[in-house]
């Protein structure tokens, strides 16, 4: 048990750190003139064509097919994620955005946990969330009122609803992770995501060598490997622990952004860090409020 609990934290770590390397990328592609849901259509599908070209050439043993499954994860972890995300930068700045996703991703996390999965809101639990989300509201404070609207927040908020679902509904439905169910929910992304790209004239900016090399990053890291990595850490844990887990991406960005931008973080980064690895420490029970809550029956 203890080691499938550090398997768990483990992908979830990398899935963090995978996702952070999103920001950057989408920002070379931008200003080469790709619109933001291009660029969500073209890493899905991209992610999808290179899994099927590296499958066979792994030679892994082929997994049933979990087509229902698979639909209803993608539209919840891919298309309501990546569409409601893009359309919500166009009306709040970066830095609101990913505070309101990421927090109501880990509250919709806990609260879908409890109704779904019948699992138990413990003080840990609260406390935990609580410390994260404020230590990731300390690193981005100074952008936090700069271009508000509810709107813009309101749809960052429904994008990270859709992602706390995703978690909680690869776990009702018992769905192993791997690279096989990957390509099946890249597969249905592309489909859903056709939607709003079509919408926007699919802006397609110059294909340039560093262009063509951020689309290919996008594809193979948080896309393939990014998504790969959730859909394993929530085979070995909680969906609110994983959440959690996956709350500390602003750290991992702004380590990338020192080492790739050249970007000194702020005074704030440290206490908010604190902050995030302190709710850390609470929501995966390494300190431990009152009696441990007991695990829910298997159905």
């Amino acid at each position: 048990m203890q080691s499938h609990f550090g398997k768990g934290v483990l992908f979830a770590l990398c899935a963090a750190a995978l996702n952070a390397t999103i920001g950057v990328l989408s920002k070379v592609l931008m200003n080469s003139g790709f619109s933001s849901s291009s660029i969500a259509l073209i890493k899905t599908v991209l992610g999808c064509l290179l899994l099927s070209l590296l499958l066979p050439l792994l030679k892994r043993p082929a997994q049933p097919a979990k087509w229902f499954q698979a639909a209803i994860c993608a539209f919840l972890g891919i298309f309501v994620l990546f569409h409601f995300e893009t359309s919500a930068y166009r009306h709040y700045a970066a830095a609101g955005v990913v505070v309101m996703l990421m927090a109501s991703a880990s509250i919709a996390s806990i609260v879908l946990g409890r109704i779904v999965l019948k699992e138990p809101i413990s003080a840990n639990v609260t406390v935990g969330a609580g410390l994260t989300i404020a230590g990731i509201a300390v690193i981005f404070g100074a952008d936090l009122e700069q271009g508000f609207t509810l709107q813009g927040a309101l749809l960052a908020a429904i994008g990270g609803c859709g992602y706390g679902a995703f978690s909680v509904a690869m776990k009702r439905m018992g769905v192993s992770g791997g690279l096989h169910f990957t390509r099946q929910l890249l597969l249905f992304g592309s489909l859903y995501l056709l939607m709003p790209a079509a919408t926007d004239g699919f802006g397609i900016g110059e294909l340039s060598l560093v262009a063509v090399s951020a689309l290919l990053a996008l594809a193979a890291l948080p896309t393939i490997l990014g998504f790969f990595c959730t859909t394993k850490a929530i085979e070995y844990l909680k969906p609110s622990q994983v959440q959690a887990l996956e709350l500390t991406e602003p750290l991992f960005a702004a380590l990338l952004a020192l080492v790739v931008l050249n970007e000194v973080p702020r005074d704030t980064l440290y206490m908010g860090a604190a902050l995030i690895l302190c709710g850390l420490c609470f929501s995966n029970e390494l300190i431990r409020l009152g009696k441990k809550a007991p695990q829910p029956s298997a159905t």
